[in-house]
């Protein structure tokens, strides 16, 4: 599976600066380390994190979706981005949580509480963690991130009213 990064951030880039935010791609030794830790990840991770290493997404009050990146050295600043909020952090996390979750790799989190699973063979997961049931299930990464702009567009329409 791969996607093109370079084009959803030129896509992001054309809402107003203060949508979005990217932080700085993720240095190889950093993705090394936390592969070292939870296993091979799959090649679109990787390639996510050589574009940012984590971003906040259609931030109007708080960010719609806050995408994972991987642990810093030395670690950012906590009013800067949330000290649990990495995928090397999340996923042990959530992979000792139950049976069969070892595939699966926590990338963000939405702000209404739904963790964004992703499995190389099933694709993009939601987990409401307050009602511990599954929003979605199974959706392929295109699908997921176009419904993500859209719900983004909304929530942003909302917001300047």
């Amino acid at each position: 599976m791969t996607y093109d990064w370079t084009a959803l951030m030129d896509r992001l880039r054309n809402y107003p600066s203060s949508y979005h935010h990217f932080l700085a791609p993720c240095p190889p030794d950093r993705i090394t380390a936390a592969e070292t830790e939870l296993g091979t990840m799959p090649e679109v991770l990787r390639d996510m994190l050589q574009h940012f290493n984590g971003a906040e997404l259609f931030d109007a009050t708080d960010p719609l979706l806050t995408l994972f990146g991987v642990t810093t050295v030395p670690p950012l600043p906590p009013l800067e981005w949330g000290e649990d909020w990495y995928i090397d952090k999340f996923t042990p996390h959530w992979r000792a949580s139950g049976a069969d979750l070892d595939d699966d790799w926590a990338i963000g989190m939405m702000s209404y509480g739904g963790l964004i699973l992703f499995n190389q063979s099933r694709g993009i997961s939601e987990w409401d963690t307050g009602e511990r049931r599954w929003l979605l299930e199974n959706t392929s990464l295109d699908d997921w991130i176009e419904k993500v702009i859209v719900d983004g567009e909304t929530v942003m329409e909302e917001t300047s009213r």
